[in-house]
């Protein structure tokens, strides 16, 4: 474990008023006339208690698999873990933020023989399980808040997250996102194929990346140079998805003849007094042509091929890069059969792929690494383990919820970390999970729950809102149909519709919600950017590595401050309690989840005794600054 014993700095920070107030996000007096806040109903996917005991029994066989490896691999197990450390790292992993202080400390007091099995139950069906599994998402599939400059990507961001709830099936969740189509607006899940619109070719490396953990990227131009794949074999691949447009031209007789765009534009120009060219109307006009759907046409090598086994410019037959190979049936599109043939049980990565990241998600190390980078001749660190967990999935028919909750409740996630840094090139062998810093997310989330009274009670505009509005018929709209559905949409996004959802969870201009709820990414400058959050520009872009920023953040940033005013769970919390001692309890298992040592009680009381008030604040400060605080155990 890391050391616990923690020296307080002198550096004197705001004190707490020993008296209580309103926390941040909670109910308010609704004044007349106040803009109603539409919501959209949300449910957590339960666990399935009938599994319970096989869950218990695979569990069980993970564990005799892992210890059956360090024999042969001569490896000594970490100690058991402690309740503190467990169920810190428990609400980490499954919820993406650290627990409360009263479940905490409900935790570590309870005597139950079953507590563990209890609290992995309670966590995968807390909102904030699937919030941590759509911050997971994001990252891998670049989720924004635009995918083209006229398409916006909250429908896609939103059905993402609805599928977390929800605990769609993974193969499922995949094959809708392959062979989706039409426009976002009536099927969000459009929007994964719209992220790489008229990137054909990246899209298809993109996808083999995050679904089947292979890079074929390099084989774009020339032959793999460290793997067996040729520029042919990728161009085959392709061919599967080189027929999906992602736009429909202005002309297309489904319109009805004529440049449609432009009918349009001359129409408005009579009808709007401020009409400056028609750029306020693109994301009408131009974003109803972005629809997902398939023609019939044929890829070809590049001009410049250069290899003996087909001519340049020569027509490409599509091709899997692995068997067994689909067959397209009557009335089926290639990428359809690319996409059954993708998520299928028989597919030998696909399978393989997801085991290995929930697992690494779960333990800090994959048992192939890199994750991504699967070639023919990789063996995962434990090969009868991954054979186990494969099969486990495909028993659970890809329900990631119930395979998380498996690996949860293993001892081998009851173990301690091992904190020494982890060579990626040299097989781990699994003596406990790995010490790894917080997500961007996990650090945020924390602050939040640290905060707020309530962190899941907020939630963005449902996406339905403004996807009515702007899908429109373009073969039957009128351009005044146009102009009064912009300014429709300009009065649903406008600053009386935005403070009468924000208002109340804002601080000095920071709006106090989960890292899921928040805009998709948030700005460059945000604390969650300067901690890592990924730009979304890039598969898996987020970082984990420290900054100055970052330093100076939890030095003296807005967040660290945040704790100590009146209105926050934490401050309700501290001064709640009846006596210094209490008090100091409530920081301990607030931000670290446990008791304070004894020479750590020693030392806050002494601050406490010299500073007053403020000597709780100079404790906290302390606590959130620490290593302890950063770090998943």
């Amino acid at each position: 474990m890391m050391r616990r014993t923690m020296v307080f700095l002198t550096c004197t920070v705001a004190g707490l008023c020993l008296a209580g107030g309103t926390g941040f996000g909670q109910g308010r007096a609704k004044p007349k006339n106040e803009v109603p806040v539409p919501t959209r109903p949300i449910k957590i996917a339960p666990v399935d208690d009938k599994l319970a005991e096989q869950v218990r029994r695979s569990a069980f066989l993970i564990d005799r698999m892992v210890e059956a490896n360090y024999k042969k691999q001569g490896v000594t197990p970490n100690p058991v873990a402690s309740d503190e450390v467990w169920v810190r790292r428990a609400y980490l992993v499954a919820t993406g933020t650290i627990p409360e202080y009263k479940h905490a400390r409900a935790f570590i007091r309870s005597r139950a023989g079953d507590k563990d099995q209890r609290l992995v139950d309670e966590l995968l069906e807390d909102p904030g399980y699937a919030s941590q599994m759509y911050n997971y998402w994001a990252d891998l599939l670049r989720l924004s808040e635009r995918i083209t400059n006229n398409v916006p990507g909250r429908p896609y961001i939103e059905w993402v997250r609805k599928c977390c709830e929800e605990n769609k099936p993974y193969d499922e969740f995949v094959y809708e996102m392959l062979a989706a189509e039409g426009k976002i607006w009536e099927n969000p899940a459009a929007g994964y194929i719209l992220r790489d619109s008229g990137m054909p070719l990246d899209a298809v490396n993109n996808t083999v990346r995050v679904f089947l953990g292979t890079q074929i990227g390099c084989a774009q131009c020339h032959d793999h140079p460290f793997d067996r794949w040729t520029q042919k074999e990728f161009y085959q691949m392709a061919a599967f998805t080189f027929g999906t447009n992602t736009r429909r031209s202005a002309a297309d007789k489904m319109f009805g003849g004529g440049n449609v765009v432009s009918r349009l534009r001359e129409e408005l120009a009579t009808i709007d007094e401020k009409y400056d060219g028609g750029g306020k109307y693109n994301r009408f006009l131009s974003g109803n042509l972005m629809d997902v759907h398939d023609v019939n046409r044929t890829l070809v090598l590049p001009h410049d091929y250069q290899y003996e086994d087909a001519a340049p410019k020569s027509k490409v037959e599509a091709k899997t890069i692995f068997d067994p190979q689909p067959v397209v049936k009557a009335g089926e599109t290639p990428r359809e059969a690319m996409a059954k043939w993708m998520t299928a049980k028989e597919n030998p990565r696909f399978t393989k792929t997801i085991v290995n990241r929930i697992w690494k998600k779960t333990f800090g190390v994959g048992l192939i690494e890199p994750e991504d980078d699967m070639r023919d001749d990789t063996v995962a660190s434990n090969p009868e383990l991954m054979d186990f967990l494969i099969s486990e999935m495909h028993r659970l028919d890809f329900d990631l919820k119930e395979f998380q909750r498996i690996l949860y409740n293993t001892k081998l996630f009851r173990r301690e970390s091992t904190m020494v840094e982890i060579d990626l090139s040299v097989p781990y062998h699994f003596p406990g999970p790995v010490l790894r810093r917080m997500t961007p997310e996990q650090v945020w989330d924390s602050f939040i729950t640290l905060a707020t009274m309530d962190p899941n009670s907020y939630q963005p505009k449902p996406a339905m809102i403004d996807s009515t509005i702007m899908n429109i018929d373009m073969a039957s709209v009128s351009a005044q149909e146009v102009f009064d559905r912009n300014n429709a949409l300009n009065e649903s996004n406008g600053y009386k519709y935005r403070k009468a959802r924000d208002d109340v969870y804002k601080h000095e201009g920071l709006l106090l919600v989960r890292a899921s709820e928040q805009p998709q990414p948030v700005p460059p400058g945000h604390f969650l950017r300067q901690f890592g959050q990924s730009d979304r520009e890039t598969i898996q872009g987020n970082f984990d590595g420290g900054s100055v920023p970052q330093v100076l953040q939890m030095f003296n940033g807005p967040l660290t401050h945040l704790l100590l005013h009146e209105k926050s769970f934490l401050h309700h919390n501290v001064v709640s309690g009846r006596s210094p001692s209490d008090r100091l309890e409530t920081i301990f298992l607030s931000i670290l989840n446990r008791f304070p040592t004894d020479e750590e009680r020693q030392v806050a009381e002494d601050e406490v005794r010299e500073n007053g008030p403020a000597g709780y604040g100079n404790v906290i400060w302390s606590l959130v600054n620490t290593r302890e605080f950063l770090f998943v155990q």
